[in-house]
C-alpha cells in the first residue's frame, strides 16, 4: 500500500486549525455554487495547465444527502475516501475517512434538543480530540472549544452577530485575549461576501472578497494582504439543463463535472 503520511499530516493540520467545521447535511457546499435538482452522483476532474491533478466522486441519496466522497490525487493516485452515516432525522452522526486504504480516521457527532450539533469526537485508532459547541436560544453558535485528549492545549472560538449580515469570530489559544478575529460580511444586494482576518501576534490582516452571480456561482475572487491586492481571479462557467455548472475555469485551473440525476 502507498504511504499516506502526507495525507495524515494534512488532515491533522486541518483538524487543529479548523476543528472540522460541519457543513449542511443537505446537498454539497461547493465554492462555486450549490446544487440544483435531484443529484445522484458527481464526478469532478481538476486540471492545471491541461494536466489532470485530481478526481473526486460524490454519491447522494434521493433525499439529497451525501453518502460517500472519494478523492484521488495525481500522479501517485493517493486517495481520501469519506463515508457518512446519518440517523433517522438525516443528521450526520459519523464520518469515516480512509486514506490510501491503510489509515482510518473517524468523527462522531452528537446533537442537542434543538437538533444542533453539540459535540464532535475525532478518532485515529482511539479518541484523539473533542470539540464542544454552545448555541444560544435562537440556535446560533456562540462558542466552540477544541482540545486534544492527551494534552492540556485547547483552542476556542467565540461568535458574535452584530446584525443579520455580519458574523465576528474571535479565536483564542490558552489565553483570554484573541489571537485572531475573523469578520464575515454578507452584502446581499451586491451578491458579495467579504472575509477579513486580523491576526494579532504579529499584527497583520488578510481579506478575501467573493463576487457571485444570481445562481450563486463565484464570478470573481480578490485577495488582499495588509490592504494590498495580491491576487484576483475571474471564473467562467458552462451550465447543464438544471443550471448546475459542468465546466469551471479561472485561468489557473479548470474543473469538469459529470452530474447524474435520479
Amino acid at each position: 500500500m502507498k504511504s499516506s503520511t502526507s495525507i495524515i499530516i494534512l488532515l491533522l493540520f486541518g483538524l487543529f486549525y479548523s476543528c472540522n467545521e460541519i457543513s449542511e447535511n443537505k446537498k454539497a457546499e461547493f465554492i462555486e455554487s450549490k446544487l440544483f435538482g435531484n443529484v445522484k452522483s458527481i464526478e469532478t476532474k481538476t486540471f492545471e495547465n491541461d494536466t489532470l491533478k485530481s478526481r473526486m466522486l460524490e454519491f447522494y441519496t434521493e433525499s439529497g444527502i451525501i453518502e460517500k466522497k472519494e478523492t484521488y490525487f495525481e500522479p501517485n493516485l493517493s486517495s481520501i475516501i469519506r463515508y457518512q452515516e446519518y440517523d433517522n432525522k438525516n443528521r450526520l452522526v459519523k464520518e469515516q475517512i480512509v486514506t490510501d486504504g491503510d489509515s482510518t480516521f473517524s468523527s462522531k457527532y452528537y446533537y442537542n434538543s434543538l437538533g444542533l450539533v453539540k459535540k464532535e469526537e475525532y478518532y485515529l485508532n482511539k479518541l484523539q480530540s473533542i470539540t464542544e459547541f454552545k448555541v444560544d436560544s435562537a440556535g446560533k453558535m456562540i462558542e466552540k472549544k477544541f482540545g486534544y485528549v492527551e494534552t492540556d492545549g485547547f483552542r476556542s472560538w467565540k461568535y458574535e452577530y452584530p446584525n443579520e449580515n455580519l458574523t465576528l469570530t474571535k479565536e483564542f489559544f490558552k489565553s483570554s485575549s484573541p489571537e485572531k478575529i475573523t469578520e464575515l460580511k454578507i452584502i446581499p444586494e451586491e451578491n458579495k461576501k467579504v472575509l477579513t482576518k486580523k491576526y494579532l501576534f504579529p499584527a497583520r490582516e488578510t481579506k478575501e472578497i467573493f463576487y457571485h452571480d444570481s445562481l450563486g456561482n463565484l464570478k470573481r475572487k480578490e485577495k488582499f494582504y495588509n490592504g494590498e491586492l495580491k491576487e484576483s481571479l475571474s471564473f467562467e462557467y458552462k451550465l447543464d439543463f438544471q443550471k448546475n455548472w459542468i465546466i469551471s475555469e479561472n485561468g489557473l485551473t479548470k474543473k469538469e463535472r459529470i452530474i447524474k440525476y435520479y
